[in-house]
C-alpha cells in the first residue's frame, strides 16, 4: 500500500490539478460535519464504518486525516488548486479548531473561582463557561450537560450575585435560620455495647486495670464520633459580625465570595442560590420579596 503524495479531492495531469468528483464530496462532507458541531475523530470513524476509500486500498481514516484536510487552504482555490469549499467554510472550520484545540486565554482569578463555586441543582456537578468559537459571547452550563431553559452569560451572573450578596449585607441577620431539633448525641449499638462491657469489667471482685482503661479510651473515641457538630452554630455570630462592616456593591465582591459563600447553586430555570459558610441559603425568590417589602414601606412613607 503506497502513500499518498496528491492532495485529497484533486488528481494531477499535465501538471495540473483536477477535482475528483467522489472526493470533493468528502471533503465537503467534512467541513460540513465539523462546523456542525461534530468531533475530528467522530468523523473519521464514520468514515471508516462506511469504507470510505482514503487512497487505493486504503479505507481507514484517522483524527490526522481529518485535521490535515480541514487546514489545508488549497481546498478554498488558488493558483494551483480549483476550489472545492468557499473561504468561510474554511475560516470557519479553522476558527472552531483554534478554540477547541485549548488555545483559549486561561481564566482570569474572578471566573476560575466561580467555576470553582458554582454547582448545579439537578445533579451536583460544577457549572463551566464556554465561549462562543469567535470568542464573542459566553455561557455558563452544567458540565453533565444538565439541560437549562435559561441562557446565563456573565451579565445576567454578576447581576445575580450581586444581588443576593447585598441582600444579605442590608440585613446580616438574615443568616440566621432555625437549627436542626435533631438531637446532637446519638449512641451507636457499639458503643453501647461497649458501655456495658465497661459496667461488667467494673464490677468484677478483681477488675483488671489496663484492660478496663483501653475500653474507656476506646468507648470515649466513639462516642466523639456520635457527636455531631452543627458548624453554623459555630460560625454563624462571626459571619453576622463581619457582613455588618460591609458595604453594598454595584458589582460582584470577589473577595467577599472567597470568603463567606461555600457554593453558588444554578437551578434549570436560571435562578441561582447561595449557601454561605454557616449552611444558610438565600435564593432570588427570597431577595425578589424583600425587595417588595421595601418598595411597599418606601411608598407608605
Amino acid at each position: 500500500m503506497g502513500l499518498r503524495t496528491i492532495l485529497y479531492g484533486y488528481r494531477k495531469e499535465h501538471l495540473l490539478f483536477y477535482i475528483i468528483p467522489e472526493e470533493a464530496d468528502i471533503v465537503r462532507r467534512i467541513f460540513r460535519e465539523y462546523i456542525s458541531g461534530k468531533t475530528m475523530k467522530s468523523i473519521a470513524d464514520t468514515l471508516t464504518g462506511e469504507r470510505t476509500v482514503y487512497y487505493k486500498d486504503k479505507t481507514t481514516w484517522t483524527k490526522n486525516a481529518v485535521c490535515r484536510i480541514i487546514e489545508n487552504e488549497h481546498y478554498t482555490g488558488d493558483m494551483e488548486y480549483p476550489e472545492i469549499i468557499t473561504r468561510e467554510e474554511y475560516m470557519t472550520a479553522n476558527a472552531m479548531k483554534s478554540y477547541k484545540g485549548g488555545k483559549r486565554e486561561p481564566d482570569i482569578p474572578e471566573i476560575a473561582l466561580l467555576k470553582r463555586k458554582m454547582i448545579c441543582a439537578e445533579c451536583g456537578h460544577r457549572y463551566t463557561r464556554r465561549k462562543h468559537y469567535y470568542g464573542t459571547l459566553e455561557r455558563w452550563e452544567c458540565l453533565n450537560h444538565c439541560k437549562s431553559t435559561f441562557y446565563l452569560d456573565d451579565e445576567e451572573l454578576f447581576g445575580k450575585l450581586t444581588k443576593l450578596l447585598n441582600l444579605i449585607i442590608d440585613n446580616p441577620n438574615g443568616l440566621q435560620y432555625e437549627q436542626s431539633c435533631a438531637e446532637p448525641y446519638e449512641p451507636t449499638l457499639e458503643l453501647i455495647r461497649q458501655d456495658r462491657e465497661i459496667d461488667r469489667m467494673t464490677e468484677q471482685k478483681t477488675p483488671q486495670f489496663q484492660p478496663i482503661k483501653a475500653t474507656i479510651f476506646n468507648a470515649a473515641s466513639n462516642r466523639y464520633d456520635c457527636c455531631r457538630l452543627d458548624p453554623s452554630k459555630a460560625v454563624t455570630d462571626k459571619l453576622i459580625e463581619y457582613v455588618k462592616t460591609l458595604e453594598k456593591s454595584d458589582s460582584p465582591d470577589f473577595e467577599l465570595i472567597t470568603r463567606i459563600v461555600k457554593t453558588i447553586i444554578v437551578h434549570n430555570d436560571g435562578t441561582i442560590s447561595i449557601r454561605f459558610l454557616n449552611d444558610r441559603i438565600v435564593d432570588e425568590q427570597e431577595a425578589n420579596k424583600n425587595a417588595g417589602n421595601n418598595d411597599n414601606s418606601e411608598s407608605c412613607n
